[in-house]
């Protein structure tokens, strides 16, 4: 018996077939969205239209913001209110001068609560303001059930949000390459004020469960365990988004590897994948020194979406010089 127990509370870091039925008993999550990225298909739904909050996971709101208005570029002259958060943070210091580019990684890679507290002021001149535009940004992609009451997740009173508003955030943030390629970044040095420190990704199975991509994690008393996810294997690239979980990645872990058993057969999707390659490709290109997914689509005038998906790129970060991409026809 006791044997049987450990077997069933195990979840491998690969792929394995699951069942429905394990998950319906096995997950621990109140909420959670698992979909297909390419149809929007969901394959797993529990309470997804339920409000709950939301944590750091905010921070793909605030991240999407900074990116729409500042295109990431600009520097951040540090104020006393950027500095008066709880960690997890930079620490950043008052006077200081920052690059909007470095607080976005912070603030996706390390989830730094004063970078998210910096580049919302430095977007819309004032926490308040930037918090009026969060909320109106999540009404215009349809998120009904959202309330952002700071740009960083922090606890706050009738901050919530939904398994199905933040997926139609996370597939926004998604479509964005700078942003997406942040999300699945390992670490990078970070050189503030205080020094040069390693600022390592939130992402426990980032680099140890088969096939994951770009995610963003949250955590706090109040919510508990959060999570939007993106993990692609054979070409076929699954979402998920997951509310007030005790272990989410046992939770992240089960759903993909349900989400991959119920996917068609990947050998014949390869063949077919394989073939519309040689029918859809219009010319080669071999990638320069310093060039990035978004500036070949840009030379070529394609979408980044159809060079990922003609080249079977599920990660951004595998782009380096010398490879030959096929470029679809305009």
């Amino acid at each position: 018996m006791v044997l049987l127990l450990v077997i069933s509370w195990f979840v491998p870091d690969s792929a394995a077939a699951v069942t429905r039925s394990q998950v319906n008993s096995s997950l621990k999550a109140k909420a959670v969205l698992l979909t297909d990225a390419q149809t929007g298909a969901v394959i797993y739904s529990r309470r997804a239209d339920v409000p709950y909050p939301p944590a750091s996971t905010v921070k793909l709101m605030t991240a999407l913001l900074v990116w729409e208005r500042t295109r990431l570029r600009g520097d951040i002259k540090i104020v006393r209110s950027d500095t008066q958060v709880e960690p997890s943070h930079v620490p950043l210091r008052v006077g200081e001068v920052v690059s909007v580019y470095d607080m976005t990684r912070t603030l996706l890679v390390g989830s730094d609560n004063d970078s998210a507290m910096a580049l919302g002021r430095h977007v819309s001149g004032s926490n308040e303001a930037f918090l009026k535009l969060m909320n109106q940004r999540a009404l215009s992609l349809g998120c009904k059930n959202t309330v952002f009451k700071t740009p960083n997740g922090l606890p706050a009173s009738e901050q919530v949000t939904t398994c199905s508003d933040m997926m139609k955030i996370f597939n926004t943030v998604m479509k964005v390459p700078e942003l997406r390629e942040m999300c699945t970044t390992k670490g990078f040095t970070l050189k503030t004020a205080i020094g040069s420190q390693w600022v390592k990704n939130h992402n426990k199975l980032l680099g140890k469960f088969e096939g994951m991509g770009p995610a963003k994690t949250g955590w706090t008393y109040a919510s508990r365990h959060t999570y939007a996810a993106s993990v692609t294997r054979n070409g076929r690239e699954l979402r998920l988004t997951l509310l007030n979980s005790s272990n989410k990645w046992d939770d992240a872990k089960l759903l993909f590897n349900f989400g991959f058993s119920e996917m068609p057969d990947t050998k014949q999707q390869a063949v077919a994948s394989s073939e519309s390659k040689q029918q859809a490709s219009g010319k080669m290109h071999r990638v320069k020194r310093g060039e990035t997914l978004y500036s070949i689509s840009r030379q070529h005038g394609v979408s980044v979406e159809d060079l990922r998906r003609l080249n079977n790129i599920s990660n951004p970060n595998v782009i380096r010089a010398g490879m030959v991409l096929q470029i679809p026809r305009s």
